[in-house]
């Protein structure tokens, strides 16, 4: 059994405008000590589908429907009480912005403290030496002192850092980290990324990371997972996807990366168009719209459609090889 099961995943936001469907039916799976990759542009439904699995979904948003199986349980039938347990302790999450998650008037060592007391009982000087051990851990210089700092005190790539320890201080089991190196600088998103990869390694926890970075997914992700318009378009093993892309989507992605062996005077190719509005989706594939691809049936629902070895398309022609019929509107 997969530690995490997704079936059918549907979130809607009401807004004065009338319902947004952010995840649209949204079905996948993840194993332990696996690390899958949720990639899309801004507006995909990324981070509501962490969110959803979190179920941190507030007004005027709601889980409509589906299942969310972890380790054999379906959250979305726990109570609020038992919800607590999992969220922090077995599942944890690390988000983009860590100035925002991080509260500015306690320590850093606190913070961390309060999670130790809460899920696994220990006293304040328990509490306080696995923080001190946790950012050991995550490499933070002179523990000892820093547990005693406030978030403004720690530079962008620390905080980040204080984030993995305070996510990793209860052992989880699953680890899903929003866009974690989206505010550091190259170097640093670097050394994070390794820093997760290496505490995956320590501990055995599956990772969902997600990011708008296809270059972080080759480098860490074992499968990907690709959305437009609040599902998925494309679904599997991250190398074979890499090599043979088969939804036009992933393919505008894969042709809108810079690339070391390509021509001096190679120019990059930018997908046409704007992400859909999700108040006025189009019928059928919400990516026709901006596709190279498109044919009348295009407008008609998408079946999915499995290419073997688990890797999942949604695109009428991903069993074809593409030929570009008419420009992108």
């Amino acid at each position: 059994m997969a530690l995490l099961e997704v079936r059918n995943l549907r979130t809607t936001f009401q807004t004065e405008d009338g319902v947004i469907t952010a995840v649209n039916g949204l079905s996948f799976s993840l194993d332990a000590g696996q690390t899958l990759g949720i990639v899309g542009e801004s507006g995909s439904g990324k981070s509501v589908t962490s969110l959803s699995i979190m179920r941190l979904i507030d007004r005027p948003g709601r889980i409509e429907s589906g299942e969310i199986f972890f380790d054999g349980r379906d959250l979305l039938k726990l109570r609020d009480e038992e919800m607590r347990h999992v969220r922090g302790h077995r599942i944890a999450m690390i988000f983009q912005d860590p100035m925002t998650s991080l509260n500015p008037v306690l320590t850093i060592g606190e913070q961390i403290a309060e999670v130790v007391r809460l899920h696994l009982g220990r006293n304040h000087r328990e509490a306080r030496e696995t923080a001190i051990e946790m950012l050991r851990k995550v490499r933070i210089p002179s523990p000892e002192k820093r547990v005693d700092d406030y978030p403004h005190q720690f530079s962008g790539g620390m905080r980040q850092r204080a984030m993995i320890a305070m996510a990793l201080s209860c052992n989880p089991q699953l680890l899903i980290a929003d866009e974690p190196t989206t505010a550091l600088d190259v170097t640093i998103q670097a050394q994070v990324l390794e820093l997760m990869n290496e505490l995956q390694r320590e501990t055995g926890a599956a990772i969902i990371l997600i990011t708008h970075d296809l270059g972080v997914v080759a480098e860490t992700c074992k499968d990907v997972l690709v959305m437009y318009g609040g599902n998925m378009v494309e679904y599997g093993d991250a190398k074979q996807i890499f090599a043979e892309p088969k939804m036009p989507y992933t393919q505008g992605l894969l042709a809108s990366l810079p690339r070391l062996d390509a021509p001096a005077n190679a120019r990059l190719k930018p997908i046409p168009g704007q992400p859909p509005n999700l108040h006025r989706m189009p019928p059928g594939c919400a990516f026709a719209p901006r596709c190279a691809y498109r044919l009348e049936r295009c407008d008609t629902p998408v079946p999915v459609t499995d290419l073997g070895g688990g890797h999942l398309a949604r695109c009428w022609r991903c069993t074809e090889t593409l030929v570009p019929v008419g420009a992108a509107q």
